[in-house]
């Protein structure tokens, strides 16, 4: 329900959550020409084999939020499993073992959800491969419920452990890689099973992966390909997209064909002129959930434009000047609580920037190019710096950026 005041307005911009449910996506989204969505659908429709994704575009550009616009497309003739791999998994000490082993787990999560009655050898094979890993002992179980509820308690347990204990996340990955052929071999019982009893195809969406600093992410999807791509059902994987800007992605893309990137909404165009198409799709996204009321004259046009285009970083700069009209005892978002929310926000870089990355920043908003190196990517991968596509791509320099940056020497 669209805000009707600042109070209310504080809930339903939550950067933090991305539209998922039905109801959300028929009230609040906003659709985009240039997203990737009806490639992805006609792929997953049309072929028979499974097929892999890199689904990339910068943190927050609403890459969660067409995902989920993805899922309720596709409707029954899909047995999904979307799931976010920071929810269960620590970004910060990942390997390809963890993402597959998540994978595995979340499958038989959603099998279980969904009561789905397999084969009692196919819980059998997965239950000896769980206790292996875990080494737990049971005894006394005959039939397949009391199989499959073991088996769910072990699959709650392991992926609780796997996102609370460090110490317990190690042993169990180095046990599972030595057994890796053994668990796809699971993952692979049980997604024929799934598919013989529902008469789906299978598609796991893993998520958040683009949140992996760089080298955790290029580990995984130059180091470790062949295992992220031999589970044998479709999977979309999010994808760094500063990693685009390295030297190896053409050998990534090698083994993963199909990349789909959502590009950034532009609030200008490459020499600088308003781009009034997706000013306006973000002032959507903006008012479908805050009643134009709420705004001061030239808000919703100024919040847009320092959002650099990213859905994201417009509603939580749109929150924060909401939060200080609050302050303010301000009934509407005035261009002034804009100033001090863009202040606010903008600290963070200038905490975050050093000289060096300064500079490069400016040389980027000169001549709207970058280099690929590794100083470049970082930028990209901050959001200090970002992509933009018309007929070529493009570099520009965050908005909230821009008065940070030095004169030219």
């Amino acid at each position: 329900m669209q805000a009707e005041d600042l109070r209310a307005a504080l809930n339903i911009l939550d950067p933090e959550h991305p539209l998922s449910t039905p109801e959300e996506l028929a009230e609040f989204f906003v659709p985009r020409p240039d997203s990737p969505l009806e490639d992805l659908k006609i792929l997953l429709e049309d072929t028979v084999k499974p097929q892999k994704f890199l689904f990339t575009g910068h943190r927050g550009s609403g890459k969660s939020t067409e995902l989920a616009k993805l899922k309720h497309s596709l409707g029954d003739d899909f047995f999904i499993i979307q799931y976010s791999i920071k929810s269960i998994l620590n970004l910060f000490d990942l390997s390809y073992v963890d993402v597959v082993l998540s994978l595995a787990l979340e499958l038989f999560k959603k099998a279980t959800d969904e009561k789905i009655k397999v084969k009692p050898e196919v819980l059998h094979h997965i239950l000896d491969f769980t206790k292996e890993i875990t080494k737990e002992v049971v005894t006394g179980i005959d039939t397949q419920a009391e199989v499959g509820a073991e088996l769910n308690l072990y699959v709650v347990k392991l992926t609780s452990k796997l996102g609370t204990e460090d110490t317990t996340r190690t042993s169990i990955r180095e046990k599972v890689q030595s057994r890796l052929s053994d668990l796809l071999e699971s993952v692979a019982f049980l997604a024929e099973e799934i598919k013989r009893v529902t008469g789906r195809k299978l598609l796991a969406i893993v998520e958040d992966l683009d949140k992996a600093d760089l080298d955790t992410a290029k580990q995984l999807f130059y180091n470790h390909a062949t295992s992220l791509l031999a589970p044998p059902i479709s999977i979309i994987y999010t994808f760094p997209t500063a990693l685009r800007h390295d030297n190896d992605f053409m050998q990534i893309e090698m083994n993963f064909p199909n990349v789909c990137i959502l590009p950034n909404l532009k609030t200008r165009l490459h020499d600088g002129t308003p781009d009034e198409t997706g000013a306006m799709r973000l002032r959507a996204i903006l008012t479908k959930r805050v009643s134009e009321t709420l705004f001061a004259p030239d808000v919703p046009e100024k919040l847009t434009e320092l959002s650099s285009g990213i859905p994201r970083e417009l509603i939580a700069l749109s929150r924060y000047a909401t939060l200080e009209a609050r302050k303010m005892g301000h009934a509407t978002i005035t261009l002034k609580a804009v100033e001090r929310a863009a202040r606010r926000k903008r600290m963070d870089y200038e905490v975050l920037l050093t000289s060096k990355q300064l500079n490069l920043l400016r040389k980027i908003h000169e001549t709207k190019n970058i280099e690929n190196d590794e100083d470049h990517r970082a930028l990209l991968h901050n959001l200090s710096a970002l992509e933009y596509r018309n007929s070529r791509v493009w570099y520009d320099v965050h908005p909230l950026v821009e008065p940070l940056l030095p004169e030219a020497s």
